[in-house]
């Protein structure tokens, strides 16, 4: 739970040297750059170099080559090699002709290869027909038509087709739905027949010339045709397929080279030089920041690199920001996806990935408690995070496993609350804290009181981050500050002692110290705050301006502690609903098994029942656990905005496309 604290390194050296500086001591090093010009802008002479990168546009068609050969992108060793940047996109020319070339051979033989294919198809219902199809479309005084029309239409008209004297249907296949034939009429009666049989949904079917003999030999000829043109389009894959393997090892070793040259020429955008030197500046992590520095000028005699903690900088410039790097355990990484939904932490704020891993757990496991679907929901967060490789699996996994453990508490198995003892919701008084009271009443108690610590707690990370960036409104005058927690703790306090203890709290004595003062100060935090600084722009502020938005933030302050506070109730409403609804189940399972839940029908409902409450129920929780972090806590204490941490590290499996 902590962000890794940073350095500021300053490289300065021979202008001649940069590029040998960069491409040996700092790409692909834990170096996050940062704009020299924006530090060191107010030095005369200093400027910006060329942003114009000559290896770009051949690192596209190196991409676009790679893809068209259908050779992965990944790292290659070039060291060693002659790299001719003139040379590329000649050899990227001729490569890519040689395989558009063989592509287009392929495409070509297999489309023919379809085509024959497809009059095979259309002859296959001219089977058994023996006459020569070239002297059928070579008749002076008949006309031939090939198709198909529904049964239903022929079976209605074949005595009138059979009456008509100047046309012939033939029928070449009777099929249930369709009627395939051929009909041969007069060329002076052919537009009316024509018409006739198009008003009978008759479809056509025009036969392709290339088919020569009778209706059997062509598709004989046309299916050998058709064998040879895809042969051949194997031989042209294979002839590809050689290519690729060929050209893996010189393509990839011109794409790395490119992708090396072009990554490490970025930085100068970073850079910035003067007549003869050139400046780079980029945070590095602190416990590795002397090795950074003694590795540089270890390398380069002539190079100098000075290391400034974050600190020393932020008290100079309190507009640069450094990056934020997390140092997560295991836990922490799990739910880090659900903090950047968020947003990271600031370089000085507490990082809550652990709470907020505890606590989601946490809230998931009290409303979803259940042993045997919180082991079903741990299992399918397993199966998607080892095989899917999908991070949501391992949130899964993790909330399934607090869902088992407080199955336990509950004594509930698959919403089964006979087998284990436990603390049952539903039962009619609470045998384990307050007695007298339904156990649904305890619940819903026990999590009004756990949002009063919550939110306690996340008011002492806010007081802490204070302290961390200097704040003394987060610390002491902010609603979640001191102030606050004294007067949100001591209206909680005096209520509990005047309603359960008869203690009557709500005196002078204690409501004008305890409850006035806080809101006074929370009032008053701009000035007062600007007064604890020692900033002389609180003499600025305007009294009456700050009286009349003050009281709305107050109120609203007010009306937060207590919404805020009130939202915790979900908690226990939801564990209540998970056993009201696997109660229906079970109602349910009785009457399909004739109540017998053990018979065949039973189980099956039982099944079925669970898997609905894992999925459905199981996202609700999820989502209010999630509402519960980002809108009760998180807003109480975490400003998140923090920058990434983006060390110039090349990837070379990238491929962003031409």
């Amino acid at each position: 739970m902590s962000v890794v604290q940073m350095s500021m390194l300053t490289v300065a050296g021979p202008l001649e040297q940069f590029d040998a500086v960069v491409r040996t001591c700092v790409i692909g090093r834990a170096f996050h750059p940062e704009n020299a010009i924006h530090f060191m802008g107010q030095i005369k002479g200093l400027r910006p170099f060329d942003a114009a990168n000559p290896y770009t546009n051949l690192l596209r068609r190196a991409e676009q080559v790679a893809d068209e050969v259908g050779i992965p992108l990944e790292f290659s060793p070039f060291e060693g090699k002659p790299m001719d940047i003139d040379a590329f996109s000649c050899y990227f020319d001729e490569l890519e002709k040689k395989v558009n070339d063989l592509a287009a051979r392929r495409d070509k033989l297999l489309q023919s290869a379809r085509d024959e294919r497809e009059v095979v198809s259309q002859l296959q219902n001219l089977k058994g027909v023996a006459a020569d199809l070239g002297e059928l479309w070579s008749m002076d005084f008949v006309r031939f038509r090939y198709g198909y029309l529904p049964r239903e239409t022929y079976d209605s008209f074949q005595e009138s087709l059979n009456d008509q004297e100047d046309l012939l249907f033939f029928p070449t296949n009777l099929g249930p739905k369709l009627v395939y034939g051929v009909y041969f009429t007069t060329k002076a009666a052919r537009k009316r027949v024509d018409s006739l049989f198009a008003s009978l949904h008759f479809t056509r079917i025009n036969i392709s010339e290339e088919a020569d003999g009778s209706a059997d030999e062509a598709m004989a000829a046309l299916a050998a045709r058709a064998d040879r043109a895809e042969s051949d389009a194997q031989a042209v894959v294979e002839e590809l397929a050689a290519l690729r393997t060929r050209e893996h090892d010189g393509l990839l070793s011109a794409y790395s080279f490119l992708r090396y040259q072009n990554d490490s020429h970025e930085l100068r955008r970073y850079a910035a030089h003067s007549r003869e030197t050139f400046y780079l500046m980029g945070w590095v992590p602190k416990s590795e920041a002397e090795a950074f520095a003694a590795n540089l000028t270890g390398t380069f005699s002539q190079v100098s690199c000075v290391v400034d903690d974050a600190k020393d900088i932020a008290e100079s410039s309190p507009s640069v920001v450094p990056p934020t790097k997390l140092k997560n355990s295991f836990l922490g990484r799990v739910f880090q996806p659900f903090l950047e939904m968020y947003g990271l932490p600031a370089y000085n704020e507490l990082d809550p990935s652990i709470f907020m891993a505890i606590t989601y757990c946490l809230f998931f496991g009290i409303m979803f408690g259940d042993l045997g679907q919180g082991l079903g929901l741990a299992l399918i967060g397993f199966v998607l995070a080892k095989w899917k490789k999908m991070w949501l699996g391992n949130i899964i996994t993790c909330c399934g496993l607090s869902a088992a453990v407080f199955g336990c508490i509950y004594g509930s198995v698959f919403g089964i609350e006979d087998i284990l003892p436990g603390f049952k919701i539903l039962a009619e008084e609470s045998e384990y804290l307050i007695p007298g009271a339904s156990n649904v009443m305890t619940l819903l108690i026990f999590s009004i009181a756990m949002g009063v610590f919550m939110l306690a707690f996340v008011m002492v990370l806010n007081i802490i981050n204070g302290v961390r960036q200097h704040n003394f409104e987060k610390i002491f005058f902010g609603p979640n500050g001191l102030a606050g927690m004294v007067f949100y703790l001591g209206l909680i306090i005096a209520a509990v002692c005047t309603l359960l203890l008869g203690v009557n709290l709500f005196v002078p004595a204690y409501v004008l110290p305890v409850l006035v003062l806080p809101l006074v100060l929370i009032l008053l935090k701009e000035p007062l705050s600007l007064l604890a600084a020692r900033d002389p722009a609180w003499r600025e502020v305007k009294l009456g301006s700050l009286l009349v938005t003050g009281f709305f933030e107050l109120f609203e302050t007010c009306l937060s502690f207590l919404t805020n506070t009130l939202s915790f109730l979900r908690v226990g409403a939801y564990a209540i609903t998970h056993v009201g609804l696997m109660l229906v189940v079970q109602t349910l399972a009785g009457m399909a098994g004739g109540l017998d839940p053990l018979s065949p029908g039973g189980v099956i409902v039982m099944v079925l029942g669970n898997a609905f409450v894992m999925g459905f129920e199981g996202l609700l929780v999820g989502i209010q656990a999630l509402r519960l972090e980002f809108y009760e806590l998180f807003g109480r204490f975490y400003d998140d905005g923090g920058i990434p941490f983006s060390p110039k590290v090349i990837n070379y499996a990238e491929h962003t496309g031409s």
